[in-house]
């Protein structure tokens, strides 16, 4: 894997549950899950979170197996959870839905866990894998960003495109300088000294 095992999970559920709203044009959705499904989606995002602070409390250990499962729990719901934030309407008239009934995350979450079965077991070659992380991790940058655009009324159209191709843009420009100029020195400084 191209990262570690829980960023993979994440990553390639944001990637599965965007290419599943993509393919089913709900990109532009605004209600967002009934609270069944909200509800299913929110206690399924629980194991990572327990996962990951019991391992970095040192009170558990796990697996590549159970990091790549928990993390695909976690990223799974984020499109479907973020999608509807760009369009939602104050005033009630929000007929176009992200999930229209619960069922339809079965074949999601189906898809995503053969997808990390395949990744966890090197069947994906390892540049597909990489391209699935660095899809997952774009797609979600670029939806927040547009999502702020969106909300805040910054153009329509070809405009807001290309101000999203900008923000994602800086934003992924910004986390570069960051992490070279600031986390690397810092760890090295942190393990020198």
């Amino acid at each position: 894997m191209p990262v570690c095992a829980r960023d993979t999970g994440i990553y390639a559920g944001i990637f599965t549950a965007f290419i599943f709203l993509l393919l089913l044009r709900r990109m532009k959705a605004q209600r967002p899950p009934g609270l069944v499904g909200a509800v299913i989606m929110c206690v399924l995002m629980l194991p990572m979170m327990l996962d990951g602070a019991l391992s970095y409390m040192g009170l558990i250990e796990t697996n590549n197996a159970a990091r790549i499962f928990t993390g695909l729990l976690f990223g799974l719901p984020i499109p479907f959870l973020l999608i509807p934030a760009a369009h939602f309407r104050l005033d009630g008239r929000n007929e176009a839905p992200v999930l229209k009934r619960p069922a339809e995350l079965v074949p999601v979450y189906c898809i995503g866990i053969l997808l990390c079965v395949l990744l966890l077991y090197g069947l994906v070659p390892y540049i597909a894998a990489g391209l699935i992380f660095v899809t997952g991790f774009l797609l979600l940058i670029s939806r927040l960003a547009y999502t702020v655009l969106v909300r805040i009324g910054i153009g329509t159209g070809w405009k807001l495109y290309l101000m999203t191709f900008v923000c994602t843009a800086s934003i992924l420009t910004v986390l570069y300088f960051f992490s070279s100029y600031v986390l690397h020195p810092l760890q090295d400084m942190l393990l020198r000294g």
